[in-house]
């Protein structure tokens, strides 16, 4: 079974079940894999002049770049849940995904990801753009339409609340796949993530009725520390809170450095969030098969997210998963 379909190849197991209730793979800052200490700089990283900016440069961007790998390349791993910042350039008015530093061009991304879902009609596809930067509502009402027109009749409607008539809540896997709605995107409406920008997204929705809420329909705690075991308790006492029938659960299992951390990495390690990666990712094994046990694991994001991480998650969607012996999984490496 090949991760690259992964979804298709669980169908009997994940066809009756709530898109919140199947442990999905998703990575964080997805767009960021391209950034260098050469890529373009935006307003979001401190101005210090020309002397001491490519020092800020050299140090910051390895904690800007949080994947090695790119759009296309994470889908095919298995990755389903994108998580994008989105920047408004408006020296040459283009949108480019950002962390800090400029990274990918936004069209030939979104234009990646409608390629991977139009040649793999078995896979879903959520694509949270939780950040959005220096736009007005014009703009992001030009960069919605881009998703129009990328994904034609295939973005999935807001989901809402059930009635005595109609059911309602999150749609089912195999409701997405029969109706063709395998596309979900969704745009925080939290003011502090609009730096620069003003829109409302009411309104929009008005226009975009396909457009989910980063907080009503995808509720995405941020643990905001750099300390392995606080987001353990963090990560913990979230899932066990309850949760609303027309969201889904986002697990985010990163560290996040505190401005003391970045200046301290150019003299002891962690210096990057590669680095970081490597202290907590091996402990989100044994996390994540009790999180599947004890609460209800939906998606999770992941820093430097590879192919044994997405296999194990994958695998947390068999009901007789964790094995009891040492038995092989069932789910291989597949191919990149």
């Amino acid at each position: 079974m090949d991760l690259e379909c992964w979804m298709g190849c669980l169908q009997d197991t994940i066809q009756d079940k709530k898109l919140s209730e199947i442990v999905i793979p998703g990575s964080h800052d997805s767009g960021s894999y391209c950034i260098t200490n050469h890529s373009k700089r935006t307003y979001l990283l401190p101005d210090l002049g020309s002397c001491l900016n490519p020092i800020v440069d050299i140090v910051g961007a390895p904690w800007s770049k949080t994947q090695p790998n790119s759009i296309s390349v994470q889908l095919r791993m298995g990755v389903r849940y994108i998580d994008l910042r989105v920047f408004l350039d408006t020296d040459t008015d283009e949108f480019v995904l950002v962390h800090g530093f400029e990274a990918a061009a936004f069209k030939y991304e979104i234009k990646a990801i409608a390629e991977f879902v139009l040649s793999h009609p078995t896979e879903v596809v959520i694509i949270d753009v939780n950040h959005i930067y220096q736009c007005q509502e014009d703009d992001v009402a030009r960069m919605l339409t881009m998703f129009e027109e990328e994904f034609p009749d295939m973005l999935c409607p807001v989901p809402r609340y059930g009635t005595n008539s109609a059911p309602g809540g999150i749609p089912t896997y195999g409701e997405l796949i029969e109706s063709g709605k395998r596309v979900i995107v969704a745009a925080s409406e939290r003011p502090e993530h609009f730096l620069n920008s003003s829109w409302n997204h009411a309104h929009l929705r008005d226009t975009f009725p396909w457009l989910w809420s980063s907080e009503n329909n995808l509720v995405s705690p941020w643990g905001n520390t750099f300390h392995v075991d606080k987001l353990y308790t963090f990560l913990k006492e979230t899932m066990a809170l309850p949760r609303s029938p027309v969201s889904l659960h986002v697990c985010q299992a990163i560290l996040t450095a505190q401005d003391f951390d970045t200046v301290a990495g150019i003299l002891r390690p962690p210096s990057s969030v590669k680095q970081t990666a490597k202290k907590l990712n091996p402990h989100l094994p044994a996390w994540y098969k009790e999180f599947k046990t004890s609460y209800h694991l939906n998606v999770t994001i992941v820093d430097y997210i590879d192919t044994d991480l997405v296999k194990l998650l994958v695998n947390l969607n068999l009901p007789d998963y964790p094995p009891s012996s040492d038995a092989d999984p069932l789910i291989g490496r597949g191919s990149v």
